[in-house]
């Protein structure tokens, strides 16, 4: 089973975490063994979590903190002291939030405010649909169905309908994958 680079941005923070299934790791690794910008992307990604795992990064120098009070008490007055703290608090709380955010991004992708009509029908074009894990319901989805719940499992339409799966009414306006005669 084929993927595009764009199925791989959905998946690669899974992928990086080891949540994912052993078919869907099968396909980012064949993938990733023939597409040079992504394998890119997951070493781009290792190496930034690698780098924030590493405490010294975030670790003022020695005797900062020392230093900082003992400026502080001699060049300010009590009102101008706490709000001086405050304000180097503030600063120095600013990468953090950068580093969090770009975490984010990494592990919970945008979603496009269109909707799933503007955007492309990579399953579609693989000749695979998406089933909700751990839902009762008995409906399958092509890619970017808000319909979806929950992580998705993907097979192969036909295997899908031998189950006894129906496409979602949401996705049938976009067109169905098509049956292989």
């Amino acid at each position: 089973m084929g993927i595009s680079c764009e199925e791989v941005c959905r998946d690669i923070s899974e992928y990086v975490d080891e949540e994912l299934g052993p078919i869907q790791r099968a396909a980012l690794d064949e993938h990733f063994a023939g597409c040079r910008h992504c394998t890119a992307l997951l070493d781009g990604m290792r190496n930034v979590i690698a780098l924030y795992r590493d405490e010294r990064m975030l670790a003022p120098p020695d005797g900062f903190h020392a230093r900082l009070y003992q400026k502080l008490g001699e060049t300010t007055n009590p009102s101008r002291r706490s709000f001086l703290v405050w304000t180097l608090t503030a600063a120095a709380a600013i990468p953090l939030g950068l580093a969090l955010l770009s975490a984010k991004k990494f592990k919970f992708p945008r979603h496009d405010s269109q909707g799933p009509a503007k955007q492309p029908d990579t399953l579609q074009n693989a000749g695979t649909v998406a089933i909700s894990l751990g839902h009762d319901d008995k409906v399958y989805h092509i890619a970017g169905c808000p319909h979806l719940q929950g992580k998705p499992r993907l097979i192969s339409i036909e295997e899908a309908m031998r189950e006894g799966y129906t496409p979602c009414v949401y996705c049938i306006g976009k067109g169905q994958p098509k049956r292989k005669s």
